[in-house]
């Protein structure tokens, strides 16, 4: 084969690719129009369906922004309020508990002073009331006893009979 022949076949192959190409870019540029034109149908029938709710969303939120700007004043002011109360709360707490423990201090105090005057009256009433009166009782006692044993003797001696010896010990 000679070169002019070659030249020809590959001019000829080139032609035949170059036709091959451009019929498939056609294809496909139809195709691709076809499916632009259904996308498009698609969309201006989803503009039709979603153009009353996004309207409808679009008021209700133009509806609702006043509203939802108050609700969040009110909300901002309510916790600033209850923020102040909650301290308010807190300091009143603590001096009341301050104030318990002032007050539980004083009790114990009050009590701790009043145990130690009652144990030194208690004690004093012991030195000055109870022992002088036991002593008194005990002087009596022995004075009734001593009387006893005189008038049992002058009593024996009235008789002139002398006691058993049992008595007199029974007396010691």
């Amino acid at each position: 084969m000679n070169e002019h022949t070659v030249l020809t076949i590959f001019v000829i192959v080139s032609a035949v690719a170059l036709t091959i190409q451009m019929v498939t870019l056609f294809a496909l540029y139809k195709s691709m129009e076809r499916a632009s034109a259904r996308i498009e149908g698609a969309i201006s029938r989803l503009e039709e369906h979603s153009a009353p709710v996004l309207d409808t969303a679009k008021a209700i939120l133009v509806d609702a922004q006043p509203k939802i700007s108050e609700i969040t004043a009110n909300l901002a002011e309510a916790s600033a309020l209850v923020r102040v109360h909650v301290a308010q709360i807190g300091e009143a707490t603590d001096e009341i508990v301050e104030r318990v423990r002032v007050q539980a201090v004083r009790m114990d105090e009050v009590v701790t002073g009043t145990l130690e005057r009652i144990g030194e009256t208690a004690e004093f009433v012991q030195n000055t009331v109870v022992n002088p009166i036991r002593r008194i009782q005990a002087m009596l006692q022995a004075v009734q006893a001593g009387i006893g044993f005189l008038r049992r003797h002058r009593a024996r001696a009235e008789n002139g009979a002398h006691g058993s010896p049992d008595e007199d010990e029974m007396f010691i």
